[in-house]
């Protein structure tokens, strides 16, 4: 068996949706990105030559990311720096005025992008890297504008993977560095007997500082410490819960599809360099849905799921 991935290496994009979720400000929800290249899958698909071509799943390294705020010195806390609204004429009094301002959460990201690719074919290899170097730009990333520079599209490539080929994988990793992989850690929500899963939640994200005094009684050092685990942890919107089930309200978008209230799912997510993974399918997302529980999540292909789609 192999399998063939889309790797796009290094793509900028500026003013992304920090705002993953009403709480949480940050890297892009896996919402976005998934969104993104479903979006992309239903534009190739438009094309005759690529109608059987699918984008499964897909895995993100994240190289920089320059968040839209300043902090003060005298400050523990960061302010988002907003953008200016054209002037706007007043009904009342007919001058010129600025429009209420709108606080959002922005930011300027370079990532590289890992797609798993079903019905691919070498035969239209040249024209599947053509029609996504001419798709993506079209789309919004998070949000975000894709901003491309002169032949870029060149580094972009298909590369297959045969079971067993660690020198491919090794490849691919070192296309996506340097730079860490998002991946889910959703064990360390497993409600305790005196947790539950909101306090594991900001136990998970929780640094302890405790000062110390040296036996000589010269100075005081302070030791830094995480609460559960070890690693570069953040909270990530991995997704939503339904509250209403199928309803119709006057005004939705379209009659044609289903409408749904809904409210957004947090989890814990980890980065981590590429060469960390014993296999890329943990770098993975995907889409998964749970109709008995009203979910629509984005889910993290971790390691025991690798495991057990080799077992089958």
């Amino acid at each position: 068996m192999s399998a063939e991935y889309l790797v796009i290496p290094h793509l900028h994009i500026q003013n992304a949706n920090a705002a993953s979720s009403p709480y949480i400000v940050g890297f892009p929800a896996m919402t976005a990105w998934l969104g993104m290249i479903h979006a992309l899958q239903r534009r190739l698909q438009q094309r005759e030559e690529l109608r059987q071509v699918r984008l499964l799943r897909m895995g993100i390294s994240c190289h920089a990311c320059d968040m839209q705020s300043f902090s003060d010195r005298d400050n523990y806390y960061d302010y988002l720096i907003g953008t200016a609204n054209p002037l706007k004429k007043s009904k009342k009094t007919g001058e010129f005025e600025r429009p209420p301002f709108v606080e959002e959460a922005r930011c300027h990201l370079e990532i590289s992008l890992l797609i798993e690719i079903e019905g691919f074919k070498e035969s239209f290899r040249e024209n599947f890297l053509r029609a996504v170097c001419q798709e993506l730009p079209r789309l919004k990333a998070a949000g975000g504008d894709i901003i491309l520079q002169a032949g870029e599209c060149e580094q972009w490539q298909v590369v297959t993977v045969l079971d067993d080929d660690e020198s491919a994988e090794r490849r691919i990793k070192r296309l996506l560095m340097p730079g860490y992989v998002l991946k889910e850690r959703q064990d360390l929500l497993k409600p305790a007997a005196d947790r539950d899963t909101l306090d594991n939640l900001l136990g998970a994200l929780q640094v302890e500082y405790t000062a110390e005094e040296p036996a000589d009684g010269k100075g005081i050092s302070w030791q830094r410490k995480k609460v559960l685990a070890d690693g570069w942890l953040v909270p990530i919107a991995v997704g939503f819960r339904d509250l209403s089930g199928e309803i119709k309200v006057e005004g939705q978008r379209s009659y044609d599809y289903e409408h749904h209230f809904v409210e957004p799912l947090v989890s814990v997510g980890e980065f981590v360099m590429p060469y960390r993974l014993e296999s890329l399918q943990e770098m993975l997302w995907e889409y998964v849905y749970d109709a008995a529980d009203g979910l629509y999540l984005c889910h993290n292909m971790g390691k025991d799921d690798c495991e057990m789609e080799e077992e089958e």
